[in-house]
Parts: structure tokens; C-alpha cells; sequence
């Protein structure tokens, strides 16, 4: 008997509403649909840490970050490399394993036990290293910079592709991917596609911009920031924005799923075409999701439910119902032995004990009638224990906990506990909270960052309110990621850089924004030049891009 195949395909930033088959009938996601049919759908699935870095970690690991070492997004190594990975374990037990697009490791192509790495990172640091690079290279499009969107200034403004459709990125990486399968014949095989879409920018090719012109789309979550988010009307949240310009960035979010879901349709195409697709595990899901303005917040890294919840989806007949919904909670952590158990696989390493548990399990040990999340370390850290109910969140900030009744208020706007006053704000059931709080002690004691837990509680780190940079639409570290791999002098690349900002905002009816109107905080200002001058040359793009002089802002 032919051992089975394990295909995992991952997007970045996907949001858990974001199915047509799931029952969000504003979204265009035929192939996603087909999966869902075919295979079963988890309708409470989410992220363990809703960051890039460290989400990928634990799925690979199957760990927290307290063994691998990734809280939030760092620049540095894992922990340990002796750490078991999913890669390494199939490519120790006789699979070909590859990882192809987005991995987001450190360094880029430390291989984590896989046998090949075909890479298409958001901000590579060498053309060398990257073969989506060369592969625009060989495609005379080596002079292109903002090959996946320009970030400094615009991160949340829709924008124009710098290629053409059949060289974006997202039709590469099933490119590649077919293109390896071809070459793999009949060898079993483990391999990982990851998409960058749909994660900013949003730079959408012309076939598919005004995708969703005409299609009801869901209102965000009203504004309802609280401690330790800006508070009130804030033009670095966006708040300011007109409602035209509001829809135009979610237009451009739903347009990038749409465009990977066409793209993971050729790939399923091509399995079924060799026969090979039902002897394959199929797993659909995403890193985390993007809060897509409910309450007032933009990206990722925070406890609610836009960006904790994710889409999963498994196709494997064998063993999973097709046209099966699942509500039991799951997470990244279960990746790892539903891979193993499907694959007749074993976990091996006596140091370490996975949390999660395979979704094949028919009485499961595991405890999931609840889910914890968490981010981040010291004063950034929260962690989140949720039911089908209620939903507790402590912020390490303050020492901030918030409550939400997610049946009577799914858009989490009510926090009905207010620590930081001292009173409460409204009436909640006392039990469920001790309950889910004491859950959530338990998981901070256990896998947290070391010190989190001092004498018997949860630390407390003073300061105030977070910059609105943190969570806000314009993100001040979006303004340092200017791509350096391009080497050239610093007038060519520069000028390089503002043909394709112009070009990126050319089409006002798509980006819903002019250039010039995109935000013009001082603070913002000063962020861009001072990371310009590093890249660029010449002060004269302030001209260009803002309303404000340059000289009137001050130091």
C-alpha cells in the first residue's frame, strides 16, 4: 500500500470568515468550496500566537514558543534545532519533503528538516536566496523592487501590481508547486505551499481588481477599542477614513483570497489528474487572520476574533466525512499529529510532549472544550482562554483583563469586566470567568515566557496605553521596510521606488485614496524621511507624497 501524501497549504493573514462554503456568501472562493465538500470543515479553528513567526513555528513544532523561542516576530534562530519538525520526521521516514513561498524562518533558508526550499519571502534580503527573485530575473523583471507590494507609507492602501498576473507571486507559488509534484512522480511526498496573500499590501493584479465592486460586503465591528489600544477617534487607526475608502481596502483583502483560492484550485486539479488526490491529507488553514477594521483595528496580534480565528479545512476521505462542519476547538498545535497519525508516523523525542492531538482521535484526551491563544512577552504580552461562550483576555500591560459575552456580542465591543477602573461594567457570570482565567493561568505556567507567573499570578507591567502605531492602520515599522536586496546605488534604487509607489496608487478608484491624502501625521512624516535617507536620496519625495513641507514639521 502506497503511503499516504501530506499537502499542506497555508496563506498568511486569512481571516475564519473569509469561506463561501462556510457560510460568508460575499466571498468568491470556488476551489476553497470544492475542498470544503470534499473534506471537513473546523468552524472554531485558531491561531496559537496570531503573528507570523511564531504561529508557523508552533505548527511546525508542534510546541509553543516557550521551547522554540518565538513569542512574536524576532530576527534570531530557534531555540533549538533538535527540536522535532514535521519536515524533519517525514524526511527522516522516507518522504521527499519541500517547503514552497512564504516559510518566514530565521535564517531565511534554515531548512528545519525539510529536503528542498523553494522560497518567495516579503522582504528577502538577498536575490540570491529567493527563487521567486530569480525567477523575475529570468523573467527580465530583475529591476522590479516592491515585487509583493510596496510597504513604507502605503501598507493598507490597495494597490496595483507591479507584474503582470501570470508573474504574481501568488500564481508563482502554484507554479512551483506543480512543477515540483511533476518532478516528484510517484515519491511520497511532504510539501508545504505558502502564499503571502492575503497579507498586506494588497498589491492586486487588473484581472481582479473590482472583483467585490458590487458585492454586499459584512460591516467591520463598530470602533471599540479599549486599554491598552488608543481610545477614541484616531486618524492613525484609520477612524478618519471615508467610507468609500474603508470598502476599497476590504475589496482588495477578499480580491487576494480569491486570487490564491484560483491558484490552489490548479494545484487540486493537477493532484486529481495523476490520481493522487485522495491519497493525500490535505490541510487548508492560515497562520492567524486581520482584524480588517472591527473594532477599530488593523493586522493581527491581539486576542479577538478576527485575528485568532482561522479557516481549516482537511481533505482525506479516509478519515475525515466529506461535507462534514466540525465545532470542536483546534488549533495550529494539532497539525503535527494529524500529520503523524494519518502517516502512520510516530513522535518520538522523550523531552518533549505535544499539546495538541490528532483531529483523527475519536475520543480525544485532549481538553477542547476550550481554546487559549496568546502573544507576545513582557509588558505586550496577553493571553486568551475562550469557550463557546465567553471569552477572557489578560493583557500583561496594566494587568488588563476583559470579558466578552461572544453570544450576545460577537464583535467583542462590551468588555462586561473594567479592571482598570476598578468596577465592573456590566453583570457577567462570575464562574465562567474564574474558570476561563484560571485556564489561562494554567497555560502561562506552563508554556508562557519564563517569569510571567510571580507568586502565583500573572505579572503586571506598568506603562501606558500602546502607540496607535500598534495596532493602527499605519504601522510606524512599515516605514523601515524599504527592500534592501536591491544593492544598486542609492539614486537608482530610489527612484526605482517612487516610479512604483506612483505606480502602486495610480488607479484612484481602486485605491480609494490620492497619494498625497494617504496620512499626513508629523510623526509619520518624519518616520518615512528618516528611513528614506537611508534607502533613497534627495529630500524631494516629501514633496511628492505628502501635503506637509518638510521643513514645517520640525525634527
Amino acid at each position: 500500500m502506497k503511503k499516504p501524501n501530506v499537502l499542506i497549504l497555508f496563506t498568511d493573514q486569512q481571516r475564519f470568515d473569509t469561506i463561501h462554503a462556510a457560510g460568508y456568501s460575499h466571498m468568491i472562493t470556488p476551489n476553497l468550496d470544492r475542498l470544503a465538500a470534499e473534506g471537513c470543515t473546523f468552524e472554531y479553528a485558531h491561531s496559537t500566537n496570531p503573528v507570523c513567526m511564531p504561529a508557523r513555528h508552533d505548527m511546525f513544532t508542534g510546541l509553543p514558543g516557550r521551547v522554540h523561542g518565538y513569542f512574536g516576530n524576532r530576527r534570531k534562530p530557534i531555540n533549538d534545532y533538535d527540536i522535532p519538525t514535521l519536515p524533519r520526521i517525514f524526511s527522516e521516514n522516507g518522504y521527499r519533503t519541500a517547503g514552497i513561498g512564504k516559510l518566514h524562518f530565521f535564517p531565511a533558508r534554515m531548512h528545519h528538516g525539510f529536503n528542498e526550499l523553494h522560497l518567495m519571502e516579503e522582504l528577502p534580503e538577498r536575490w540570491q536566496d529567493d527563487e521567486y527573485l530569480r525567477y523575475l530575473r529570468e523573467n527580465n523583471l530583475g529591476h522590479l523592487q516592491n515585487i509583493h507590494g510596496v510597504r513604507p507609507h502605503i501598507y493598507h492602501v490597495p494597490q496595483n501590481s507591479q507584474t503582470e498576473l501570470r508573474h504574481h507571486g501568488s500564481v508563482w507559488v502554484a507554479d512551483r508547486a506543480i512543477k515540483w509534484l511533476e518532478e516528484n512522480g510517484e515519491e511520497p511526498f511532504f510539501l508545504f505551499v505558502g502564499w503571502i496573500h492575503p497579507h498586506p499590501p494588497w498589491n492586486i493584479p487588473e484581472e481582479y481588481k473590482g472583483l467585490y465592486r458590487n458585492v454586499k460586503l459584512p460591516d467591520p465591528v463598530p470602533v471599540s477599542r479599549c486599554f491598552p489600544d488608543t481610545e477614541g477617534v484616531s486618524a492613525w487607526h484609520g477612524d478618519t477614513d471615508t467610507e468609500e475608502q474603508k470598502r476599497r481596502i476590504r475589496e482588495a483583502y477578499f480580491a487576494s483570497i480569491t486570487l490564491v483560492d484560483h491558484n490552489i484550485g490548479r494545484i487540486l486539479d493537477y493532484l486529481e489528474g495523476k490520481s493522487l488526490l485522495d491519497n493525500t491529507l490535505v490541510i487548508f488553514t492560515s497562520d492567524h487572520g486581520e482584524m480588517l477594521q472591527d473594532k477599530g483595528i488593523y493586522s493581527k496580534e491581539v486576542p479577538y476574533e478576527g485575528s485568532v480565528r482561522i479557516p481549516l479545512i482537511i481533505r482525506y476521505p479516509e478519515k475525515f466525512k466529506p461535507g462534514s462542519v466540525r465545532r470542536e476547538f483546534a488549533d495550529l498545535f494539532d497539525i503535527m499529529p494529524t500529520c503523524l497519525d494519518v502517516c502512520g508516523l510516530e513522535y518520538t523525542s522523550e523531552k518533549y510532549r505535544l499539546p495538541g492531538e490528532s483531529l483523527c482521535v475519536e475520543n480525544p484526551k485532549r481538553d477542547r472544550s476550550h481554546q487559549v491563544s496568546s502573544y507576545g512577552s513582557g509588558s505586550m504580552r496577553w493571553v486568551m482562554c475562550r469557550n463557546y461562550r465567553y471569552k477572557y483576555v489578560y493583557n500583561y500591560l496594566g494587568g488588563y483583563e476583559e470579558f466578552y459575552d461572544l453570544q450576545n456580542d460577537p464583535g467583542e465591543t462590551v468588555n462586561l469586566v473594567n479592571t482598570r477602573e476598578g468596577q465592573n461594567a456590566g453583570k457577567y457570570p462570575q464562574g465562567e470567568f474564574e474558570e476561563l482565567k484560571r485556564k489561562a493561568f494554567e497555560y502561562e505556567e506552563k508554556w508562557g515566557p519564563e517569569g510571567s507567573v510571580e507568586n502565583g499570578r500573572l505579572k503586571v507591567y506598568d506603562g501606558p496605553a500602546l502607540h496607535p502605531s500598534a495596532r493602527g492602520k499605519f504601522h510606524l515599522w512599515a516605514n523601515r521596510q524599504f527592500q534592501w536586496f536591491d544593492k544598486r546605488p542609492n539614486e537608482i534604487r530610489g527612484a526605482q521606488f517612487i516610479r512604483e509607489l506612483r505606480h502602486a496608487v495610480s488607479d484612484y478608484d481602486h485605491s480609494g485614496v490620492e497619494l498625497k491624502k494617504v496620512f499626513n501625521d508629523p510623526e509619520w512624516i518624519r518616520s518615512f524621511m528618516d528611513n528614506w535617507r537611508n534607502f533613497g536620496s534627495g529630500d524631494e519625495i516629501c514633496d511628492m507624497i505628502f501635503d506637509e513641507d518638510i521643513n514645517s514639521i520640525g525634527k
